[in-house]
């Protein structure tokens, strides 16, 4: 089974399209996670991160970015959570790249793990630290038309 961690630069295509590049190649990441073709997981810091754009950028209402955010535990389950180690490798990669603290927990929750991160963020994917959604679809040969 594939274990991907999805970072809220993708989450957030899954909720909201509009002014959104590679929609349909993160809900087939979404739709191979719901038919169990691949395993999603997401970080605890990805409630903090989809509230806030749901209500500062998007301006949603209160209760809609409620019940979104338990949509998003129901769909992958309970969140991880950082340990220790892993926010130690993060300040190391968060200095090495030049990364915002935030998204170096992303990419240092996925090496600890061994998993893929999937991001949209293009500073990760330089990095090599994550993989585009379209470069996630094609290599998991997923349509993301379907």
């Amino acid at each position: 089974m594939t274990h991907l961690l999805i970072d809220t630069s993708v989450l957030i295509k899954w909720f909201h399209a509009a002014g959104e590049a590679e929609v349909d190649q993160a809900r087939a990441v979404l739709r191979a996670h719901v038919a169990g073709d691949v395993e999603a997981h997401i970080l605890d810091l990805a409630a903090y991160e989809l509230g806030n754009v749901l209500i500062r950028a998007l301006r949603w209402d209160p209760v809609s970015v409620a019940d979104q955010l338990d949509d998003l535990r129901t769909i992958v389950g309970t969140p991880l959570v950082m340990t220790a180690d892993w926010l130690r490798h993060a300040a190391l990669l968060a200095r090495r790249h030049q990364l915002t603290f935030y998204d170096a927990c992303w990419a240092a929750t996925a090496e600890r793990l061994g998993m893929t991160l999937v991001s949209a963020d293009q500073r990760l994917i330089d990095a090599a630290l994550a993989e585009s959604p379209t470069a996630t679809v094609s290599r998991l040969r997923v349509d993301p038309a379907s």
